[in-house]
């Protein structure tokens, strides 16, 4: 076994146990990176910074990738708990070329091999990034492989489970929660504590899927058997369940979680990021509950980290909010916009999805409910993507209370349509103008305009007749066609399929090389033939839509 290796065991036995971890050879760049990553495990900031820079003085001019790539990730690590102001080159200034540990790790990368400690080394790179929410760098790094971490017997060391959570929440809080979802499934730890981890992130996804039920179970199981936080991944359960209620706006219940993991009013137990998205969470329940006084008392809290690169735009967020329960209703937009630029820039897609939350509400409030829609829309329709359907639900919420709606988002289908929209797209189906489906239903003229391009607009087509066109493509059977076709020349069917493809009459006749005016006189006589008066009834035909 390799020194580095027998060092990195003796650590991560040491935080799997809660035990101490072996004092580093002050000499070795690795031992002081690892040394430094528990420092900070134990909440013990200021010891972490101290070894995370002595590692990096300690790197020879000809080290290899394993120690440049642990040093920086520990350096990255010691900042995210003590970046309060700067850039992210003030990090380790004078230590790495550009004053970055991240940025500057990079060009090691492709030098590491699938060794442990090369494993753990990206690990520390990783976290670093997620830790000090560059989340658009931290989603574009080699995860470790959690499978392969310091076997014994062909199992996993405990700690090897923390590698699969760290890829959870990258891709939640990048906004990717399908992708989250996927990377929790079948996980599992024989440790207490890592199991309770392993509940805590699948709250935070749960959560942010708007799954109410199963966000609720979990983060009641955390209180019930987390242990008092006395580390940072006893501390962190509390703030993954916290921030899986907040996927559904239990601020209480977020607040009073996000409180035992702080330790104090200063909330010294957190990381600058979490010690900002806290501040901001205490002041919306200090708003929720009628206190403008308390929340402007935790916005005076959160102010100083406003020039940390890692805080800037959580505290714009908390700003939002303090100048909206003030009446500043322009104010509070521009201070959620700007957060929201931040927050995209770095990849925090919840946080922006948060602030354009903030800033919609800001514009209905101010009266501007065209400007809100717009961008309610938008934000939904990027959530919907990526299974961040918390984001869809508020949304939505907002939109009725402006009195509109969310309008069904391209490709959706059927699952994107109300009741009503159903029943209009059925009698489309039918080949009902707008007129006569207004009639039907006892509709106006108008609301059937909007119902049709809404069902339009969920099938992703812009008529009638690529709407049954999509729905043959989607849905017909070869025995449904030839059963459907009997009876027509082979003219006629090459006609029907070329149709079948949403094709106009011009985009007929040139794909089969006649006029015009002889596709129309075959579609007049397949009409005929099928009993139809439409092309649509043609393609419904051939396509009933399915149950």
């Amino acid at each position: 076994m390799s020194t580095r290796r027998a060092y990195l065991e003796a650590a991560l036995d040491a935080v799997a146990a809660g035990g101490g971890c072996p004092e580093p050879d002050t000499s070795d760049a690795w031992q002081l990176a690892v040394a430094s990553f528990v420092a900070g495990e134990r909440l013990d900031f200021a010891r972490g910074r101290e070894l995370a820079d002595r590692a990096l003085r300690a790197l020879a001019p000809d080290a290899d990738a394993v120690a440049r790539v642990a040093s920086a990730g520990a350096s990255g690590m010691a900042a995210a708990a003590d970046l309060m102001a700067g850039e992210w080159t003030d990090a380790a200034p004078g230590l790495t070329p550009s004053g970055d540990p991240l940025v500057d790790a990079l060009p090691h990368l492709d030098a590491l091999d699938d060794r442990d400690e090369a494993q753990f080394a990206r690990y520390l790179l990783v976290e670093a990034a997620l830790s000090c929410g560059r989340l658009e760098l931290a989603a574009t790094l080699p995860l470790p492989e959690a499978g392969r971490l310091l076997l014994r017997d062909g199992v996993p060391h405990p700690f090897a489970i923390v590698f699969t959570v760290l890829a959870a929440r990258v891709a939640a809080f990048h906004g990717r929660i399908a992708d989250a979802h996927a990377a929790l499934d079948g996980a599992e730890s024989a440790l207490p504590l890592y199991e309770l981890l392993l509940d805590a992130t699948r709250a935070l996804v749960a959560g942010n899927a708007s799954d109410l039920a199963a966000t609720r179970e979990l983060a009641d199981r955390v209180v019930r058997t987390s242990p008092e936080p006395r580390d940072r991944i006893s501390a962190g359960c509390y703030l993954l369940a916290s921030y899986g209620l907040l996927g559904f706006y239990d601020i209480p219940g977020a607040a009073a979680l996000l409180l035992a993991a702080g330790g104090d009013a200063d909330l010294e137990h957190l990381l600058v990021t979490d010690r900002a998205i806290g501040f901001e969470l205490l002041a919306n329940a200090a708003i929720t509950d009628g206190d403008l006084g308390a929340a402007e008392a935790w916005g005076a809290r959160a102010e100083p980290l406003a020039g940390s690169p890692i805080a800037n735009a959580t505290v714009l967020r908390t700003r939002s909010r303090i100048l909206f329960g003030r009446g500043e209703f322009a104010a509070a937009r521009d201070a959620a916009v700007r957060a929201a630029e931040l927050g995209r820039a770095e990849g925090r897609m919840i946080e922006a999805i948060e602030a354009d939350m903030l800033a919609s509400r800001a514009e209905l409030a101010a009266g501007e409910s065209g400007a809100a829609s717009r961008r309610l829309q938008a934000l939904a329709q990027d959530a919907a993507r990526t299974g961040f359907e918390a984001a869809v639900r508020h949304a939505t919420v907002q939109l009725r209370l402006a009195g509109r709606r969310l309008r069904p988002f391209a490709g959706t289908g059927w699952t994107g349509l109300s009741e009503r929209e159903r029943e209009v797209a059925e009698l489309m189906l039918e080949g009902l103008t707008n007129g006569e489906i207004a009639s039907r239903l006892y509709l106006s003229s108008h609301t059937v305009r909007a119902h049709v391009s809404r069902v339009l607009a969920a099938f992703g087509v812009a008529s009638r007749v690529a709407f049954a066109a999509r729905l043959a493509a989607d849905a017909r059977q070869p025995d449904d066609a030839d059963a459907a076709l009997d009876g027509l020349t082979e003219r006629q069917r090459a006609v029907v399929a070329v149709l079948a493809t949403g094709a106009s009459n011009a985009q007929i006749a040139a794909q089969l090389g006649i006029s015009v005016k002889t596709v129309e006189k075959h579609l007049h006589e397949i009409m005929r033939r099928l009993g139809v008066t439409t092309r649509v009834g043609v393609l419904r035909l051939i396509a009933p839509p399915r149950e």
